[in-house]
């Protein structure tokens, strides 16, 4: 608040004011009486009608700074009126008491919705891990009767465990801080793991892996890595033309350390670049190709950004993709 708003505000109380002086002064006149005597009245009253207002205009002013300057500061604005003291003044009481009231309100909703979405996470977490048991049955029971049908099916199976592990990511990515390990190890490590979990796919899609310079480390929580290199590559199986190549190029960059995962699929269209990282965007290869969900690459970059990563994609239609995954030698996560 500032003095001219302040002013603006009383505009109303300062025109009858000054009005009410000209007509006292104008009784004055009528009656003849001493104009240096109207003068000093009028002073007079301007001083004690002024004082009040400057002393008023000093302690709004000051509250409400205090309370944008703590706004500023913390970070749950839903606390700030348990932070602000109550004001002195009348009016800013009565807005205090209401906006304590509705802060209590609001604070009691946030914590009664965290605790529901918390609960359904546990639930997702525990269906998560049940359902792995008759999947992890059948897996073994398929793999005693090799027959045409059997891998056909096996391979159905190995799709549905993996919506089931995106479930499982997608309801854990809200409470990553406390389900992570940070540690130091090769891309080799992560990527091999990634390959190995997809295999059965991969040699479907007469799968053809470049490697190439993965020795070098990199600092992150590995079980997570392996989960997005799990989805890029699914995505090349899904897109590529005929058989698939697949290569996996790791840089060393001043700064930290950049993966390359490179396909020769169809690619992604220009329009749809820059909405491949959306919740639920499937593009034009999504409607025309495969059914997809939209969600994978949108877990992946909420996944990216919590450890700390960059991650970004170049692509040209009927050529191919390359998503990048940079790793920062700093690792700063969870922001």
């Amino acid at each position: 608040m500032n003095l001219i708003e302040f002013l603006k505000e009383k505009q109303l109380s300062i025109l009858f004011h000054l009005l009410s002086l000209l007509i006292i002064s104008c009784i004055f006149y009528l009656y003849n009486e001493n104009g240096s005597l109207v003068i000093v009245i009028n002073l007079i009253s301007l001083f004690f009608f002024f004082i009040p207002l400057g002393i008023e205009y000093y302690q709004l002013k000051k509250y409400y700074d205090e309370i944008k300057n703590i706004s500023k500061q913390i970070k749950e604005k839903t606390y700030i009126a348990d932070i602000v003291e109550e004001p002195p003044f009348f009016s800013g009481k009565l807005f205090y008491n209401i906006l304590k009231e509705a802060t209590k309100d609001m604070n009691d909703c946030i914590f009664s919705l965290k605790n529901s979405q918390r609960d359904y996470n546990d639930y997702i977490e525990l269906w998560v891990h049940e359902i792995k048991t008759p999947i992890t049955a059948l897996k073994l029971i398929l793999s005693n009767h090799k027959t045409t049908e059997n891998i056909l099916i096996q391979e159905e199976i190995l799709k549905i465990e993996g919506y089931v592990e995106q479930t499982l990511y997608y309801a854990r990515s809200s409470t990553l801080n406390q389900d992570y390990r940070i540690e130091t190890f090769t891309l080799e490590t992560v990527v091999d793991l990634a390959i190995k979990s997809l295999s059965l796919s991969i040699i479907r899609a007469n799968g053809n892996i470049h490697k190439d310079n993965l020795d070098l480390k990199v600092t992150s929580d590995s079980k997570w890595i392996v989960f997005i290199l799990k989805q890029l590559i699914d995505n090349a199986i899904k897109y590529r033309h005929s058989s698939l190549k697949i290569s996996f190029i790791a840089k060393k960059l001043e700064n930290g350390t950049l993966l390359l995962i490179s396909d020769n699929g169809i690619g992604i269209a220009a329009a749809d670049i820059e909405r491949i990282f959306n919740r639920g965007f499937t593009g034009t290869n999504g409607r025309n190709y495969v059914k997809s969900t939209g969600m994978g690459l949108y877990i992946c970059k909420i996944l990216s950004q919590k450890l700390g990563l960059q991650i970004g994609v170049d692509s040209q239609e009927n050529i191919g993709t390359i998503l990048k995954i940079y790793f920062p030698d700093k690792l700063k996560i969870f922001q």
